[in-house]
């Protein structure tokens, strides 16, 4: 100690270097060197205590590290107390944040009390201040202090950390340099690291606590059904959804085999056996008198030996499913009854009775030749009803094979026929639920699909095929044909019970040579939108082309005439419409036009209009169909009827 005190004297006092000097640990040289830098007071001893509001915020910020500490605290305390010495805990900053020790070494040493400042610029050399600098374990023993009134007392310091790496405080034994012990340095190095494992777990536990707390959090907003099961299959948690889609109790479920919940053992244990994922499974249960109707998507849960531990499931609505489906192929329908154009009077009395009944549950029939709009109308009283927020379905009737038209209306089940996708398929009744579906050419249906329909439409459930449980719907049924329906229930290929069952409410839609005054309303709307669409300036109609589309009779209706109006803005490219601009049909024959030759019939008129379009798509059925706005079928029937000779087809099919 004479050589310790012998260099401090010399270096500190004096201000040179000596034998003794070189004798002086590194890390304390280091620091009093800085302290002579400074020009500190090396007599005295400077107290500095923060306010007390001061004290009592770093306390606050220093709550998690004081509360993990303090048993530690104890413990070493336990092992110094009536010794002479303090046990200190202090923030990064070297303030004192919790004191222990025997009060009368309390009184003694009064700089050990909590909001003292204890780094290296008040107190000059001192076990808490080089930590606080050199961030490593240090002890300063008596005149190894910088300050002369410190040399009574020993310090043992070591910074405490958190699992990221960051220094959050300091641990400190001080004392009477007399009663210092070789092993004091150690047993505080021991403490801090007994608190840092404590930090360590007590993060790891809030990060798992906040993981599962996260976790809960997601399960129970989800808009899907979630359910997590062990290893042996009994559920161990379900989230709202999931409790309202199965039509469970909330306290029951918990450690509830989820083979009772599904009435299935097969499904479950192939995942918990086997490791395979379930996807999309439909369920259809009964439970508590009522039906419920789920899909299930399901997938085991591994742990680090690679063993089935468990497994989560997803649970989602039918509806919901459905509801999606329809969203994503655009099962809506886009057009109201202010989209529909036209100023004649037989129109808008079409359009006047469509809106009083749109609110209706009632079936309709919407009757009209080809390309009078009749989707337009179906879509419009869709949108004005309360079944607008569901979806729109539109099917065919006439364009579905005799043979997959029931499968496509009802559904079936998996394995139903050869061929059927695995899982079974809704059909276009449950995909409209609570929506509205158009039957499209409703004379072409089958008879025998026409039996189905109508039980559908009196029990309002379906079946699928290959299936035995009804499933429920509310589905707003609108029809259309371009034929008589009575002349076809007369001639046998319309059933009457039917007819009688959707002909509730039946609506005429006007052809378009009827509407008197609305097709240069109607030509100038499509000269409008395909100039915009092509990106020509808008053409005008030359009167002499005005006069021949006044007097066209427009057997393809309002379909043709957009066709007619989209070719001549391709041609005119701006510039006036002229009658070299319209197709050619309506530039010559005047058998087409109105107060001409009115004795030959129209059916030529449909005639060279068919063979116009098919000329125009070089013969091919599955184009013109589309473009005439029939099923194949039907336009197989009229080039029979017409006599158009087959041997012009170069793609027939």
């Amino acid at each position: 100690m004479e050589f310790q005190y012998q260099a401090w004297e010399d270096f500190v006092k004096k201000g040179t270097l000596s034998e003794a000097t070189t004798l002086v640990d590194p890390i304390i040289m280091a620091s009093w060197q800085r302290c002579k830098k400074r020009k500190q007071n090396s007599d005295e001893a400077i107290s500095f205590r923060l306010p007390e509001e001061e004290v009592q915020g770093r306390k606050e910020i220093n709550r998690r590290l004081i509360k993990v500490a303090k048993p530690f605290l104890e413990e070493l305390y336990g092992f110094v107390k009536g010794s002479g010495f303090v046990v200190v805990l202090l923030d990064k900053d070297a303030c004192i944040v919790e004191v222990m020790g025997d009060q009368d070494i309390l009184d003694r040493f009064r700089h050990f009390r909590v909001g003292e400042i204890w780094d290296e610029e008040t107190k000059g050399t001192n076990a808490m201040g080089v930590v606080k600098i050199e961030k490593i374990p240090v002890q300063v023993y008596a005149t190894e202090h910088y300050v002369l009134a410190n040399h009574c007392i020993t310090c043992s310091g070591a910074p405490i950390y958190t699992p990221d790496g960051e220094m959050i405080g300091i641990l400190d034994v001080s004392g009477d340099f007399n009663k210092v012990h070789m092993h004091t340095l150690g047993m505080v190095v021991a403490a801090v690291k007994a608190i840092e494992n404590e930090l360590r777990l007590k993060a790891a536990n809030a990060e798992i606590v906040k993981s599962y707390n996260n976790v809960n959090a997601i399960i129970e907003t989800i808009s899907e059904g979630i359910v997590s099961f062990d290893e042996s299959g009994r559920i161990t948690n379900m989230n709202p959804v999931a409790l309202s889609i199965l039509n469970i109790n909330a306290s029951t479920f918990q450690g509830k085999s989820l083979k009772s919940v599904l009435k299935n053992e097969e499904v479950i244990d192939d995942i918990l056996k086997s490791g395979r994922s379930i996807y999309d499974h439909e369920f259809l249960l009964e439970r508590n008198h009522k039906q419920v109707r789920f899909l299930f998507s399901a997938q085991p849960i591994i742990d680090n030996t690679k063993e089935i531990c468990g497994g989560v499931a997803i649970v989602r609505e039918i509806k919901n499913v459905h509801r999606l489906i329809n969203q994503m192929v655009g099962a809506r329908a886009l057009f109201t009854f202010e989209d529909i154009i036209g100023e004649s009077e037989c129109l808008k009395n079409s359009i006047e009775i469509a809106q009083d009944i749109a609110d209706s549950l009632s079936s309709v029939i919407l009757q009209g030749e080809s390309g009078t709009g009749k989707e337009m109308f179906a879509q419009a009283i869709h949108n004005a009803s309360s079944f607008s927020q569901g979806p729109f379905i539109a099917i065919n009737c006439g364009a579905i094979p005799r043979d997959l038209i029931e499968s496509e209306l009802f559904g079936y089940e998996d394995g139903a026929f050869t061929g059927a996708r695995r899982g079974g398929r809704a059909g276009k009744f449950e995909l409209a639920n609570e929506g509205t579906i158009l039957l499209d050419e409703i004379a072409d249906m089958p008879l025998d699909t026409q039996v189905s329909l109508l039980r559908v439409l009196q029990e309002k459930q379906v079946v699928r095929i290959g299936g035995y449980k009804p499933i429920p719907i509310s589905v707003r049924v609108i029809a259309a044909t371009n034929k008589d329906l009575k002349d076809e229930v007369r001639k046998g290929n319309f059933r009457e019970d039917l007819f009688y069952r959707l002909n509730v409410i039946n609506i005429i839609i006007p052809s378009l040579c009827k509407r008197e005054g609305d097709v240069l309303l109607l030509a100038n709307y499509y000269i409008n939108k395909f100039s915009a669409m092509l990106g020509y300036k808008i053409s005008q109609l030359d009167p002499q082309a005005a006069d021949c589309l006044e007097n066209y009779q427009w057997p393809g209706n309002v379909r043709e005439l957009a066709n007619a109006m989209e070719r001549a803005v391709n041609l005119a490219k701006g510039k006036a419409i002229k009658i070299e601009h319209l197709p050619v049909h309506l530039q010559q024959p005047e058998s087409t036009f109105k107060g001409k030759n009115k004795d030959r019939d129209l059916e030529n008129v449909e005639r060279e209009i068919i063979i116009d379009t098919l000329e125009s798509v070089n013969w091919n059925i599955s184009k013109g169909s589309v473009i005439l706005g029939i099923a194949r079928n039907t336009l197989y029937r009229k080039i029979d009827k017409y006599g158009i000779n087959a041997k012009n087809f170069q793609n027939l099919s």
